[in-house]
């Protein structure tokens, strides 16, 4: 069976929720869990969109000297009130806008 670009990221997202398990999502959806499991790595590689009906969550960031190619020489880190994560420079955006998003919500 082939499913939607929109139900395979209505289901990655239900499944990055905090405390929901990817075995009990993957069932609601009918299918096996190492299949949502693929979805959720095509998710973290910037090649599957997340879907959601929620309002959508934002998340200020501020650069401290940006290097005007975008590319980072060094480590990239954030620090969110007590949180501090400090990633390899080559860590993709998609990558830094999870972690981002899980240390505002307190995953």
């Amino acid at each position: 069976r082939l499913w939607s670009a929109e139900i395979k990221g209505r289901a990655v997202f239900e499944s990055m929720k905090p405390d929901a398990r990817v075995c009990d999502v993957a069932r609601r959806y009918g299918v096996k869990a190492q299949q949502l499991t693929t979805w959720r790595r095509l998710a973290r590689a910037g090649r599957l969109a997340l879907v959601t009906d929620d309002a959508a969550d934002f998340v200020s960031i501020e650069l401290s000297d940006p290097v005007a190619s975008g590319k980072s020489e060094g480590p990239v880190e954030i620090t969110i009130g007590k949180v501090s994560v400090r990633l390899d420079a080559d860590v993709s955006a998609v990558r830094i806008a999870e972690m981002v998003t899980a240390i505002e919500r307190g995953a």
